[in-house]
């Protein structure tokens, strides 16, 4: 079997997933299985999907056993549904590698995590992820996401309240991969991508950086991205969705499932966070003395939504 799963779920993504499944194909490392779950689109995603799979036995097109057509569960439950589906499908793959479906990889994206993570011990989790262009929608390059590890001076406590890497950069390990799919609660778990540097951060794994740009990230109108938006849009979408949006539920139930799972793999610190945040006191919530957010406007945010009893 192959030693890298790839994981992709799409929606409604026809005008550019073909050009970023060709620069998965084309990788230099070609040992891999690209699982992909369609998210119930309604546009020509799936037959784009089914006509590439029918040229490369490495595309392997995952369908929901109970239905003709996939439901549409939202990205977070269908990635973690694909990343289930692959370890349960090959039982020996030692990688699990994320991708979206509107960006293209670097030909040497595959090797350089194999690289990476190969020197790793394979029985703790580990993690790898890169930099990357950041691109128009015609991927003409407008900079780069980050020239020194990001990861410098993040806590665990900075993580479960803001993200760090995209999903499309990572690639982890089976070890990590099974702890964070293989479980009742990863379904519920709406940022894939956190979730998995949560527990490579919670439990002492390792988590390695390639300051090389690894990938072509497009940023287009359809995207479903902040990082589209001016600064002043931003500021009022950041404020919308923590205040009145899905990030304060969302955050809550990772809190929770993640207590309920890992509690007693963590550090005492850890773990008295997490039982503080899982609770419904708000006064030692609101003076927690580890900063929560590493920048002060994001703290002060945190801080308010906590003291309205939203955290």
């Amino acid at each position: 079997m192959a030693t890298i799963a790839i994981v992709m779920s799409t929606y409604n993504g026809q005008t550019f997933l073909e050009e970023q499944i060709k620069s998965i194909l084309e990788q230099s490392y070609p040992d891999f299985t690209l699982y992909i779950r369609d998210d119930g689109s309604s546009d020509d995603t799936l037959s784009i999907i089914n006509k590439m799979a029918a040229t490369d036995s490495r595309i392997n097109v995952i369908s929901d056993a109970t239905a003709t057509a996939n439901s549409n569960v939202g990205f977070g439950a269908s990635f973690s549904s694909a990343a289930a589906f692959a370890l349960t499908d090959d039982s020996d793959f030692k990688y699990l590698a994320f991708c979206d479906q509107d960006d293209v990889w670097e030909a040497g994206k595959l090797q350089a995590a194999v690289d990476k993570l190969s020197d790793l011990d394979s029985n703790l989790p580990a993690l790898f992820a890169s930099n990357y262009y950041i691109c128009d929608e015609v991927l003409n390059v407008t900079g780069t996401f980050c020239d020194s590890n990001p990861m410098d001076k993040v806590t665990f406590q900075n993580m479960f309240f803001e993200g760090v890497f995209p999903g499309f950069t990572l690639m982890i390990n089976r070890c990590l991969a099974e702890l964070a799919f293989l479980n009742d609660y990863s379904r519920d778990i709406y940022y894939h991508d956190k979730w998995v540097s949560l527990i490579a951060l919670g439990l002492g794994g390792s988590i390695v950086y390639d300051t090389t740009p690894l990938a072509k990230y497009r940023r287009h109108s359809a995207a479903a991205s902040s990082t589209n938006l001016g600064m002043m849009a931003k500021i009022k979408w950041r404020i919308g969705t923590v205040l009145n949006g899905d990030f304060c539920p969302r955050t809550r139930m990772m809190l929770a499932c993640f207590n309920q799972l890992f509690s007693d793999k963590v550090d005492a610190s850890i773990r008295d966070f997490l039982q503080l945040f899982t609770s419904k006191n708000t006064f030692k919530k609101l003076l927690y003395p580890k900063a929560l957010r590493r920048s002060v406007s994001g703290e002060i945010l945190l801080r308010i939504i906590i003291l309205l009893g939203k955290l």
